[in-house]
């Protein structure tokens, strides 16, 4: 009976040892999930609009046309679409001309090196809506740090 334990105490490390655990030796390693965002480059005034991971691939991005932008009292402008339906318009200007975008009804969201950032939320339901603290951390300026407002 002694032998007998013994052997099983000796035996059982050495059986467990042989077999490594699935997915450790020999087998690839999972295929990285790529992370899924949203951004949106405006070259011209030197910011990226960048949205939560919920409105990559359901958002697109179009520019403003030229009658939107000289009624608006901005320089360069673009809309948010998803399906048929605009959730939100991105305006810049400098800042000469920011009274006249704010007089249009738009929010004035951002402001750097001369830059005036500015915004009209279309839709505020439904779950591509943004809030507040992701619309306030949403543009990046070249040169600061993310969510950063020079006013």
């Amino acid at each position: 009976m002694k032998t007998l334990v013994l052997a099983l105490l000796f035996g059982l490390p050495l059986a467990a040892s042989a077999t490594p655990p699935p997915g450790t030796h020999r087998e690839p390693a999972p295929a990285p999930d790529p992370m899924q965002h949203f951004s949106w480059r405006d070259d011209a005034a030197g910011y990226t609009f960048v949205a939560p991971p919920r409105w990559a691939g359901k958002v697109r991005a179009i520019p403003l046309a030229s009658a939107d932008l000289a009624a608006s009292g901005a320089l360069s402008g673009v809309r948010f679409v998803a399906g048929n339906r605009t959730l939100l318009v991105l305006l810049t200007t400098d800042e000469t001309r920011a009274k006249a975008l704010t007089a249009t009804g738009a929010t004035e969201l951002s402001r750097h090196d001369g830059h005036v950032v500015a915004f009209k939320a279309a839709s505020q339901t439904g779950s591509l809506a943004l809030t507040a603290v992701e619309l306030a951390a949403a543009v990046q300026w070249d040169g600061g740090a993310a969510g950063s407002v020079a006013r």
